[in-house]
């Protein structure tokens, strides 16, 4: 199982040091995900701009929905120029390195406070993996929002890397000691994936022929 993350480590073995898991973000999942509002926006300023110049529409107050149009396709365009960068993290016995936006930075444990699954919103739908650091420590290239000498980096959404979240958050809870604070999200998941199981079971006795269930005898 452990093969799709690459070469596990085993520690110090024949005189080899951990190499380390590196885990890769799933790029050509998120470049379908920044498409489709990209040309949405598009559409919505080309349409905007088509209507405001015709004098016959009916549709005459089209400057917000061509400003929110515009706004759409700015940020999908400036997502998907992120992905040309390539990301990744390598999870190892000493710490994590960080692969960014053309940097690479490193962070031993000791300088890793916390990695959380932060929501985006009001909901676990795939939240962002995010490290809190030590005072003084900067992930280069990329923005931290800074609370008492200590800044908090998002890095990627755990639904955005190339395995299962469950994976990425075992990987980086073994490695670091513990510092993984992602419990309330794993449950989320469990209980989506039980409801899914469920939903599946009751659909497939529906579907189950009446001679099979024992019914109508």
């Amino acid at each position: 199982m452990w093969r799709v993350f690459g070469r596990m480590g085993r520690g110090v073995h024949d005189g080899l040091m951990d190499e380390g898991v590196r885990l890769r973000r799933n790029t050509a999942k998120m470049l379908g995900r920044y498409l489709f509002p990209a040309v949405i926006g598009a559409g919505g300023w080309g349409a905007a701009r088509h209507f405001a110049a015709d004098p016959t529409s009916v549709f005459s107050n089209t400057g917000p929905f061509m400003y929110a149009s515009g706004a759409l396709f700015l940020g999908a365009v400036g997502a998907l120029a992120a992905l040309f960068w390539s990301f990744y993290i390598v999870v190892d016995e000493a710490g994590m390195t960080v692969r960014a936006r053309g940097a690479t930075t490193r962070l031993p444990w000791s300088s890793v406070e916390m990695l959380t699954a932060a929501k985006r919103g009001t909901d676990w739908g795939n939240p962002i993996l995010e490290v809190r650091v030590a005072p003084g420590v900067r992930i280069r290239r990329r923005f931290g929002l800074g609370h008492e000498g200590r800044r908090a980096y998002g890095l990627l959404p755990l639904e955005s890397f190339t395995v299962p979240p469950e994976q990425v958050v075992a990987i980086l809870d073994k490695h670091s000691g513990g510092k993984v604070d992602a419990q309330d999200y794993l449950n989320y998941r469990a209980g989506k994936r039980a409801v899914a199981q469920w939903l599946t079971e009751q659909q497939r006795i529906r579907d189950r022929p009446d001679d099979e269930t024992g019914e109508g005898r």
